[in-house]
Order: C-alpha cells, then sequence, then structure tokens
C-alpha cells in the first residue's frame, strides 16, 4: 500500500489525465482498504486531490469530487484538519453548469457532514462560501450547514462552545436575508430548528448586530 500511495502521488503530480484519474482510483481504494497508510501523508494527499477538483478537465475534475467524498466517509475525523482546504475547494465548484459535477459535489459535502466534527464542519462550510459571490455556491453552503445544524440539535449549538453560536447565528441571519430564495429558505430552517430552545431570544441579541436582529 506504501508504494501504491506513492506511485498514485506521482500520478497526480503528471500531465496526463488519464494517469490523473488512475491516480485518483488508487487514492479512492487506499482510502477504504489502508486508512491508516492514507493517514499518514493526508495533508500532502488531500492537498493533491484537492489541486485536481479545480481540473478544467471535468472527467479529473469529478474523479476528484468522488474521491474527497470517499476520503470523508472512509477516514471521518482524521479528516477535520483538512476541512477548510477542501471545503472550500468543493463549494466553489458547486457554481458550475455542469450537473453531474453539481450532484458530486452535494453527496461529497453530505459525506462531510455525517463523518467529520460537526463543530468543524460549520466552520470550515462558513469560511467557505457565505460570502461567495456566486449564488450557487452561497446556496450550496446553507444547505449543507443547515445538516450540520440538524445533526448538532439547538442544545449543544446554544450551550456548547461559545466559538459555535458565534459562527452560526451570524450565517443563519445573512443566509435568511439572501437575494436568493433557496438560500433563504434553509437560513429560515436553521433558525427555526434553533428557536424551540429556550435561550434561543437571547443568543439572537448577543451574536447578531442590531440592523439584522
Amino acid at each position: 500500500p506504501e508504494g501504491a500511495l506513492t506511485e498514485a502521488l506521482t500520478w497526480l503530480a503528471e500531465d496526463d489525465w488519464e494517469k490523473k484519474i488512475e491516480g485518483l482510483n488508487s487514492v479512492r481504494c487506499l482510502s477504504a482498504y489502508h486508512g491508516t497508510i492514507l493517514t499518514a501523508r493526508l495533508h500532502e494527499t488531500s492537498l493533491a486531490v484537492a489541486q485536481e477538483v479545480k481540473n478544467l478537465r471535468s472527467g479529473v475534475s469529478r474523479a476528484a469530487v468522488v474521491c474527497l467524498g470517499d476520503l470523508f466517509t472512509h477516514l471521518k475525523k482524521s479528516m477535520d484538519q483538512e476541512l477548510d482546504n477542501t471545503v472550500k475547494v468543493l463549494l466553489h465548484k458547486a457554481g458550475e453548469s455542469n450537473t453531474f459535477i453539481r450532484e458530486e459535489v452535494d453527496k461529497a459535502l453530505k459525506a462531510m457532514v455525517n463523518n467529520v466534527t460537526p463543530a468543524r464542519a460549520l466552520c470550515s462550510l462558513i469560511n467557505g462560501g457565505q460570502s461567495h459571490l456566486h449564488s450557487a455556491v452561497r446556496r450550496c453552503t446553507a444547505q449543507h450547514l443547515s445538516d450540520v445544524v440538524e445533526r448538532m440539535g439547538p442544545e449543544r449549538i446554544l450551550c456548547g462552545t461559545k466559538a459555535v453560536a458565534d459562527r452560526i447565528f451570524p450565517a443563519a441571519a445573512r443566509f435568511a436575508q439572501d437575494s436568493s430564495q433557496q438560500t433563504r429558505y434553509y437560513g429560515r430552517k436553521m433558525l427555526c430548528r434553533m428557536m424551540a430552545h429556550p435561550d434561543f431570544d437571547k443568543a439572537l441579541e448577543k451574536y447578531l448586530l442590531p440592523k439584522d436582529l
């Protein structure tokens, strides 16, 4: 497996797109069957895969998106350290016109939300897509952020670490006022999910600017 990983990384560095796809498929297999080998060189590997998400050839880009989904699925919380870069790259792909790639991006982000540490997922989503100029990217961010809120529940958000509430309330308020109807829906959905908590009103006043409130 160590040799296979070295070979896969060599292929990813080459210009031949077929080699790149082979390399990505090797990384997928390693994540499923030799997770510990991959974890030892995870930073290097995830950077190489994320780089290929930006590839202009749609076949390579799509294979890289699927590969990231597998890394989240199999390596779970080991991927926490790699979230900022990988999530940002995936979110930016959500603005693509290619439907197949957009579907794969959604699947990969779903795998991320379900497998990594929720608080880390939350921060990476907000950092990666909250202020993006493309409305499709903001919608995608709001949708997956809403899933994280669902997963954590109001108790953990409002009574957990201040850092989580500090980030989620301004983000939800911003999405609830977005120009896109779908994004507003997810913003409202997050607020609605937290509304049941007795400290909700206090938290709103604490974390939101008066104009947003």
